[in-house]
């Protein structure tokens, strides 16, 4: 079994990469967004802690945590941001080894925006940082999640740069050119680096 890290800022591809991933080499597919959220449901692994925490301002009527509510407060504040990444995180982790552990895939994908910052890092084989221009990753951003040009920059600026990865040592993927040279690009590492 291989374990890859897809990682990389917002707007650059992690999911379209997870994607080839899953429908040209049956990559078994991790997405820790979607396993925090549901830990951060009422009843999960997080939502106590969180409540505790960050108090019952941020629920809704329903009891669930108002994550607009808390969004707003965690990116306003990088001591917010750090506490509620040190909550969830540790849960996180260990969701994503218990699926390691059970699973028979010959290769397993875990798309996370914060491989490095959670220590996800650790439990792969490779981590794979893909790379997009700003103005590209802009463009994508604004056009599918309608986002604000000033709500993107805060986004990049709180994000590591492909230069934080080159030093670890793990793969750059570029993507800006177009899905035949990704696709490309991700058959040659397959080949080559890793079966």
């Amino acid at each position: 079994m291989t374990v890859i890290g897809v990682t990389g800022g917002i707007g650059s591809g992690k999911s379209l990469v997870c994607r080839i991933l899953e429908d040209k080499y049956k990559a078994y597919i991790i997405n820790t967004d979607e396993i925090a959220r549901k830990q951060m449901a009422k009843g999960g692994n997080s939502y106590i802690n969180i409540v505790d925490y960050f108090g019952e301002d941020i629920l809704l009527k329903n009891g669930e945590i108002d994550r607009i509510k808390l969004a707003i407060i965690v990116f306003n504040d990088n001591n917010e941001l750090l506490k509620l990444n040190q909550i969830t995180h540790p849960n996180v982790i260990e969701r994503v080894k218990d699926i390691i552990a059970n699973n028979k895939s010959d290769i397993i994908a875990i798309e996370t925006a914060l491989a490095v910052e959670s220590g996800l890092d650790l439990l792969c084989n490779q981590v794979w940082f893909i790379n997009s221009s700003e103005e590209i990753r802009k463009k994508r951003l604004m056009e599918t999640r309608n986002l604000s040009e000033d709500k993107i920059k805060s986004i990049f600026k709180s994000q590591l740069k492909a230069k934080d990865f080159i030093d670890k040592g793990y793969v750059i993927i570029e993507n800006n050119n177009g899905i035949k040279e990704l696709e490309e690009r991700i058959k040659k590492l397959l080949i080559y680096d890793i079966i």
